[in-house]
Parts: C-alpha cells; structure tokens; sequence
C-alpha cells in the first residue's frame, strides 16, 4: 500500500518503521532534513524533506495516489490542514493526530464536515489504557474484545507461585477457571505456547478470558489485588488531565501533581474533584509528605522516561498495589528487571490503532473485517479481533481438518454473545468474532491463518 506519512517525530517514525516492515510503500515527511536523512538510511522509505500542509509538498508526494496519509506532526493544527488537502488531491483515507482537548469535542465535525476517516489522540487512548488497568488491578495489563466480553491480561508469575514448573494444559484442570494462557515472555523471548510448554516464575504471561473469570484465576493463583481507592498522579500533561477526569468520575481520591505553576492553576480549573499540588514529583519528600506509602497506586506521566523510572522505583519500595509507568523510549527486558510490571507506551498504543486501519484498508469486501487489534508485549505480539464473513472457505470445517500455521494461537470464538475456547472439533461460522494472538506474522485477514 502506498502510505505517506507526515511528521518524523515519535509517533511518526514508530510508524515509519512499523509500516516498513510490513512492506508498504512508505513517504516520509519533515521538515527537519537531518531527521529525514536518518529515517531514509534507516528504513528502506522515501523521504522529503518540506512542510506536509503545502499542496506542493504533498504532490510531490504522490497524494494524488496513495491509498493513505497520516499526519502525525506535533501541531493538531497542521494535522487537520494536511488531511484536508490530501484528501481533495485525491488520497482515499486520511489519519490525523489531533490531541488537544478543545479538538476531541470537535470529533465527529473533524471527520464528517472536514472528511478526516480516523482521529487518533494517543494521550486520551493512553488515559483510557491506564484507567483499565486501575479497574483490574491484578493485571499488568488489559486489552477488551467484543464490546468487554473477552479480555486479555498480563500478569508476571511471582516467586514461588503455583504456577512455576506447571506446563500449561495442566492450568485450567488445576485450578478451573476457562481462561487461556496465549502468550509468554520469558526475558528477552516470546512463545505462543503449546500445551506441554511449562511456565516459569518471573514469566510475563497473557491470558484470556471474561473479566470474571480472569479475576477467579487470579484469585486461585494467590495474585489478586484489592481494589483501588486512592491515586497518586505525577505529571499534569494531557495524559494526566485525561486520565484525572476519568478516573475523578468513578469517585476516586486523586492527588495530581504537576511543578508548572500556571499548569497547576489550569488543571485546578478543570478538575473541581481532584486535589491539584504544584511541586516536584519526583522530590521523595514531598511525595513522603503526601503520604506516598497510604496510596493504592502511583502513576508516573512525567515527559523524561528516566524520572517515570525513578518515581516509581520508589513507589514500589513503598509496597504501593499498583505501579503504572509511562515511558517513550524503553526496552521491555530492562524495566521489567528493574520490577517496573505495568508499563505504558502512547507510541505503542496509538501505532495499535493505526496499524489496525492499515489492515483494515488491505481488505475488499468479502473478507473478514478487523475490529480490534492490540500490540502485547512490547509490540512483539499482536491480538486482533476477525469477524468471519459468511460463506468463506473455512467456514463449518473443523478446525482439526483445517492446516493452521504455528507461531500463532485461536484463542477464542464469541458467538452470540457467548465466549468457545474452540478445540479440534470447533468450526468457525459466519458472523463469529475470531480473537487470534500472533507473534512475528502479519494477519490481514483471517484467511491468512492458514498454510
């Protein structure tokens, strides 16, 4: 697919990279030169180096011919300008980040009126992510299917936890719950497991099934956590003010601390419900005299990644349930050395929604359309959500007489409204949502799980 890409900062050269991997035809966008020459040496792209909101620019492109644009440069202004200018130079779908608030409420003019097709806001999508994860405390993560129905969590098995030195058909005999076990990190490697595979203590496992039964194995296992009451913010940025509203309407306590003074007196406008501090968040005494030690849980949102690290390294040495840390820059290995559990990545997040629309693009109509897609642990696995189209090949054959490639996992079959962990015997039929976890393949469709 023919993709130009406008804006080479973290968002856009995640994707720049994402996309080139996956094979697409990619034009890249700056108007920084040293940062388009790097993105060219690096990735096998095009580059341009001008502004992606001039007609000029975007004709030399090839707006007139490609099948997609994301415009993702750090003004929401320039985004809406770029989309709205290659979509009348004849682009057939247009991306825009858009992360100012006042812009969000302007959501569906953007894509009606001015014909922008998706509007991504990693910092609201970031909030939301967290705000999940503070529902299901237990889980280092939590990823939704088919309206909540079907859930996927990441726990990491503790020292001397039952599950160490269990293979994993025995999980579910043991202890009862229908959940699946879909994905484990081990250091620095990713396993789709089979059933005789045998799970390990500090193993990072994904595991699906309905919200309660998830929370009964949790249970079983001996790692649920109570429910949380009482948040600690650091960092009043998008993410924070997001996340504070979110979580400020599910009658929470939340401190929000933020070393802006003129940002502090903006947040405490906007948040008549959330207790608003100016000072360093990072400084351990003025977290020790906000009672750091009495909270449920910490969420670091600060911009430098090192001092997210730092903030909530102490905040585990105060036995806090939750940790949550926002990080740009990272290698999943080292953090989860260091006991950060639940990390959180904008850039991962948001390259989850576009890489699903990209997908989404690829299919024609008789194909199986993607509702959701999720990028797991680190980005090296990926969940994606399939509905079965009617009379497709595969459809009433079991899945015992069908030849499915490895390295990827069925997990689980929602029809109407009921959750199938499917067996041999299973057979998908039109109109089932499909929930499929792979590591290192590229699925456009459902067909192409097969050999």
């Amino acid at each position: 697919m023919y993709i130009i890409i406008v804006g080479q900062g973290k968002l856009g050269s995640t994707l720049t990279a994402q996309l080139a991997k996956e094979g697409h035809d990619i034009v890249a966008i700056d108007i920084k030169s040293s940062v388009i020459t790097n993105i060219v040496d690096t990735y096998d792209v095009m580059g341009i180096c001008g502004n992606g909101a001039t007609v000029e620019i975007l004709e030399e492109a090839g707006a007139k011919k490609a099948k997609l644009l994301i415009a993702a440069t750090a003004s929401d202004e320039l985004n809406i300008l770029c989309c709205t200018f290659a979509k009348n130079l004849g682009t057939v779908h247009t991306i825009a980040r858009v992360r100012n608030p006042d812009y969000s409420k302007q959501r569906d003019f953007l894509m009606k009126k001015i014909g922008i097709n998706t509007i991504v806001n990693p910092e609201f999508e970031t909030a939301n992510e967290i705000a999940r994860i503070i529902r299901f405390p237990s889980a280092a993560s939590v990823d939704s299917f088919s309206s909540g129905r079907l859930e996927i969590a990441k726990i990491v098995i503790p020292e001397g936890n039952p599950l160490h030195n269990m293979p994993v058909f025995e999980v579910r005999k043991k202890f009862k719950q229908k959940v699946l076990i879909c994905a484990v990190q081990r250091q620095n490697s990713v396993t789709i497991p089979s059933g005789d595979f045998v799970l390990q203590q500090k193993d990072s496992i994904s595991i699906t099934g309905s919200r309660n039964e998830i929370t009964a194995f949790m249970r079983a296992i001996g790692i649920y956590k109570k429910k949380i009451r009482n948040v600690m913010i650091v960092g009043g940025g998008r993410i924070g003010l997001y996340l504070a509203k979110l979580l400020s309407e599910t009658d929470r306590n939340i401190k929000l601390i933020d070393s802006d003074e003129e940002r502090c007196h903006q947040l405490t406008s906007a948040l008549s419900d959330v207790t608003v501090i100016c000072g360093d968040g990072t400084d351990q005494n003025l977290l020790d005299e906000l009672n750091l030690a009495n909270q449920d849980a910490l969420v670091a949102l600060t911009g430098i990644d090192e001092e997210n690290i730092i903030v909530s390294l102490y905040a585990y040495s105060k036995y806090l349930n939750k940790v949550i840390t926002k990080v740009d820059r990272h290698s999943y290995s080292i953090l989860t050395d260091l006991g950060l559990e639940t990390v959180i990545s904008p850039q991962l997040i948001a390259s989850s929604i576009v890489t699903r629309d990209v997908r989404a693009l690829q299919n024609s109509a008789d194909k199986s359309e993607i509702h959701a897609l999720y990028k797991l642990v680190g980005g090296n696995v990926e969940a994606i959500e399939f509905s079965v189209p009617y009379d497709a090949s595969y459809e009433n054959i079991p899945f015992k007489q069908l030849e499915i490639l490895p390295d990827l996992l069925i997990v689980a079959i929602i029809r109407n409204g009921k959750i199938i962990f499917p067996d041999g015997d299973t057979a998908m039929v039109g109109g089932d949502r499909v929930i499929v976890v792979t590591a290192g393949r590229i699925l456009d469709d459902l067909h192409d799980i097969f050999a």
